[in-house]
């Protein structure tokens, strides 16, 4: 969906003249983004509807976003000016040249919080501005836990499943997950795991604890498990929200991103808890959103200007208290609120993906072999052994020789 609207950015984005008042122009800055329906709305009634600067404001789907963007990028043609994108597409785009760096001034002018700016760093350069810090955490009401008698937070992903499993009863399910690779990571890496290693080469996907891992993530499902069987993908979301708020469906393991729908429109009540940590450290997925500058862009300062009024602290704070949106920068941060704040110190116990451009493309083939099995479609082991095969070509595409980790 394509909107033009007459915006008033929070600073000239064009020409001023000598008072200081922006001068009409015919001109636009060509926005795309992948903001949710409700930070779209805000978008739109807030940043965008307070300029007369014009901006061309395009609605990527999600599914298929990066893909329309490297295309774009890469055949230089339909550019936008201004795009923000999920932190791990950076690695890819990087490697295709297609950013501009953010001038030293736009990076300097606000206070990053490190997760923020590691995310939108490659090899220590800052190549993006961060939008948004999310991840996986555990969201519930305050109450739940303490009706229940569990001591939380649970220190182990065992110590969880048995208090999803006591909360498991009459109708109601303990935890709510998604039948998703992004959100079997979490018990993978919290049961040992892990699932490939794009600097060496190693493939972790196959072996023996990751295959044991599925056949558990599996049986969280249904009538015998501790979460509500899978819907359709494009319902799951709003099921869950659905089972939350009618109070069936206990704990949700979830991303700011489900906020909103979980508390139908607020924060108030809402508690976030961190996914507990495996061996090896973070279990949860920790990622972000950026927004990128590509060079082909007709019109780079006035996009940096717009990226400013999209990160300034007293909007990320004002999303934050309204959706539970984690901000970027500290001064943000601070007038937060409780459950952002909450949410933030969560995600700092998890742990990114690596950042590489292979990071972006696992899950298309991890999903449907995830799928199966919940299914009962394929074994663990013949899932897994595909989706080795398929990460082998990826991996090869990239120009990384697949090696087999050794055994301890």
């Amino acid at each position: 969906m394509v909107r033009i609207v007459r915006v008033g950015l929070l600073m000239c984005l064009v020409a001023c003249s000598g008072k200081g008042e922006p001068e009409e122009s015919g001109e636009r800055i060509r926005l795309w983004h992948t903001f949710n329906p409700t930070e779209t709305r805000q978008l739109n009634r807030t940043v965008l509807a307070r300029s007369t600067t014009r901006v061309e404001s395009t609605l990527l789907p999600f599914g298929r976003a990066q893909t329309i963007l490297v295309q774009a990028l890469a055949n230089k043609t339909d550019c936008p000016d201004l795009v923000r994108i999920d932190a791990t597409w950076l690695a890819q785009l990087a490697g295709m040249d297609a950013l501009q760096p953010p001038p030293a001034k736009v990076t300097n002018a606000l206070g990053w919080l490190p997760e923020a700016r590691a995310l939108a760093s490659i090899a220590g350069s800052q190549l993006a501005l961060p939008q948004a810090i999310d991840g996986l955490a555990l969201i519930h009401r305050a109450t739940t836990v303490r009706n229940a008698g569990l001591d939380w937070p649970p220190a182990t992903v065992e110590s969880l499943l048995a208090d999803a499993r006591r909360m498991s009863q009459g109708g109601n399910y303990g935890l709510a997950v998604r039948r998703d690779g992004y959100w079997f990571l979490a018990f993978l890496r919290a049961w040992g795991g892990d699932v490939v290693d794009p600097k060496t080469g190693e493939l972790h996907i196959d072996s023996p604890v990751a295959t044991r891992a599925l056949e558990r993530f599996a049986q969280l499902f249904g009538p015998k498990g501790v979460a509500p069987s899978p819907s359709r993908v494009e319902r799951e979301a709003a099921d869950h929200a659905r089972g939350f708020r009618s109070n069936t469906i206990k704990v949700v393991l979830d991303g700011p991103w489900a906020v909103s729908g979980l508390g139908n429109g607020s924060v108030e009540g809402l508690t976030v808890t961190p996914f507990p940590q495996g061996p090896t450290g973070g279990a949860a997925p920790r990622g972000g959103q950026l927004l990128v500058v590509p060079r082909c862009s007709k019109k780079p300062a006035q996009a940096w200007q717009l990226a400013l009024a999209l990160v300034a602290p007293s909007l990320q704070a004002d999303w934050a208290r309204r959706y539970g949106l984690v901000p970027t920068t500290a001064k943000a941060l601070e007038g937060a609120g409780p459950f952002a704040k909450q949410f933030y110190e969560a995600l700092k116990r998890g742990r990114p993906l690596p950042q590489h451009p292979v990071s972006a493309e696992l899950f298309d083939d991890l999903n449907p072999a995830i799928a199966a099995v919940i299914a009962g479609d394929a074994t663990a082991a013949e899932a897994l052994a595909g989706v080795r095969r398929a990460w082998t070509r990826l991996l090869k595409r990239h120009g990384v020789a697949v090696r087999t980790p050794e055994t301890p």
